[in-house]
This record gives structure tokens, sequence and C-alpha cells, in this order.
């Protein structure tokens, strides 16, 4: 008895910690419980974000990204709708586990048709999803990579996460069935050089636990770009792949980023360390050096 009331808590207590749910509770209530109809027929979704002009296809799955982008849309992350300041037309974003691509398609919006999107996703869980969002919405200033990013080239497993490809990871979680897939892996240095960019504005992570990999293999990009860097923060996933709980943070306060973290679409405060208390957590990373922000 006490089991099942405990889950349940704790289902709500994440749910109002969710930006989006905080923002508008009653019509997220109201989406979650469209979005168990249709995931218990299992109907195709598309959902409009039409701050952005955009579409998406989402896969019927009560658990996972897909439930959260139709419950919060526009207001899925702070740093989503935080992107409007950090990225403007010709820019360049670097999306790195773009799972489904509401990054990269919010992004692909934002830096127009004289921008670049690079979009960096593993799995073939997601990918076709991926390009099939891209494709939707016209968009071709989008280069979808089926790779994921880490210090240098090679295969790897990726380890499948039970309810959504969203929880993939290069390490099994105790959770985890024995199911997991051979990807690709690649460093952004490499790929940058096959892929040329004059200059790259944002960087976003979101790889569970694997972003001081990924932060190795792209240290002359970051050393000499100084592109703001969005990451997720999550020791315990760094700790399961054998790194430093805080490797990403110490990687790049030791090129000195100084660091923040996303309140609302227009605001965010400044952090000296590491969040504590939290499972997961979104961080900005912003360079003294870089012009466009006077920090």
């Amino acid at each position: 008895m006490n089991y099942p009331l405990g889950k349940l808590l704790g289902k709500w207590k994440r749910l109002r910690g969710q930006y989006g749910f905080r923002r508008a509770p009653i019509r997220a209530l109201k989406r979650l419980l469209s979005w168990r109809v249709r995931c218990s027929f299992q109907t195709t979704v598309i959902v409009r974000l039409p701050t952005w002009r955009l579409q998406m296809h989402l896969p019927a799955k009560w658990q996972g990204i897909g439930r959260d982008v139709f419950a919060f849309r526009e207001n899925y992350e702070p740093e989503l709708a935080y992107l409007q300041n950090l990225l403007s037309p010709g820019g360049s974003f670097i999306d790195v586990g773009a799972n489904l691509g509401i990054y990269t398609l919010v992004a692909s919006r934002l830096v127009g048709n004289s921008g670049r999107v690079i979009a960096f996703e593993p799995s073939m869980q997601s990918f076709p999803l991926l390009q099939k969002n891209a494709a939707l919405n016209e968009l071709t200033n989008i280069c979808a990579v089926p790779a994921a990013l880490s210090e240098k080239a090679g295969k790897v497993r990726l380890y499948q996460a039970p309810c959504c490809p969203s929880g993939n990871s290069l390490a099994p979680l105790p959770s985890f069935p024995e199911r997991f897939e051979y990807v690709a892996t690649e460093t952004l240095d490499d790929m940058l050089r096959r892929i040329p960019a004059r200059h790259v504005d944002v960087i976003k992570m979101d790889v569970q636990g694997a972003e001081e990999l990924v932060l190795r293999g792209a240290r002359k990009v970051v050393a000499s770009m100084n592109p703001v860097i969005i990451f997720e923060f999550w020791p315990a996933g760094a700790s399961l792949l054998g790194l430093s709980p805080y490797g990403a943070w110490n990687l790049l306060a030791g090129l000195g980023y100084r660091f923040f973290t996303v309140c609302s679409a227009s605001a965010a405060s400044r952090i000296e360390s590491p969040p504590t208390g939290s499972a997961y957590a979104n961080i900005l990373a912003i360079h003294p050096d870089n012009k466009r922000f006077s920090w």
C-alpha cells in the first residue's frame, strides 16, 4: 500500500518541478490526460509548436520525451525557450544527443536559411524520427549524423532504456535489460573538419553522463571558438561510465567558463558550484571571452 503511494507522490513531485507545468498546470494536466488516451489507442501524434512555426511527430508511448513535449510544448524546458537569446540568423548550433529533434528544430528556425544546425543522434530508435521531423518542417539547414560524439572514433554499445530512447546510455543502468545496439563514435573536432563550420555559437549536450567524453573530443572547437554550452549535469550517469561525477563541469571551469541556471525564457542566474540534491540539472556555460554576452 505504501509503495504505490510513495511512487505516486514521487511522480507528482517530478511533475510539479517541470518548468512547463509551473507555467500552465491545468493545461499540462489536460494534455497529459489526452496523451494517455492517445497512447492507449497507439494514435499517431503530430504536435504543433506555433511560437516557432514547427510541427513534430511524437511516438505514442506513455513515458519519455514524447509525453513531455506533448504536455509542455514550447515550455518543454526553459533552456529551449532561452535559445532565442543565444542564436540569431546566420548562426550555428550543434545538437549532441538530438533524440527526436526538438532543440534541433527550434535552433534551425532561429538561425534561418543562412545558418546551420548539425545534429548527432546515434540510436536507430530515434534517428529516423529526427529526420522525419526535419522533413516535416521542410528544414534544409539541418545536417543529421547517425553517430555518438566521444573522445575518439570507434564503435561502442549503446544500451537501450526500457521506456524511452532519451534514456539510452553508453553504460547499462541497473534497471536496464541487456538490450543494446552498436553505434559509431566520432569526435566533434574531426566532424567539423568534414562538415566545415566557420563558427560554432552554441553546443547542447544531453548524453546521459557522457558529456565529459564529448568535450574531450571537442577541445579544439571549444578552446578556439568559445561557444555557449548547454549540458545536462548528471553525476550518477558519469560515475557509471567510470568518469568523474563533475568531469564536464571541471573541464569547462579549467577553460575559464562561467556557469548559470536558466530560470525562464529571458533570465539566467550565475552559480558558483555544481547543483546538489537533484538527479538531473541543465547547466548553461558561457566563456567570458564570448563578446555576445556581458556577464
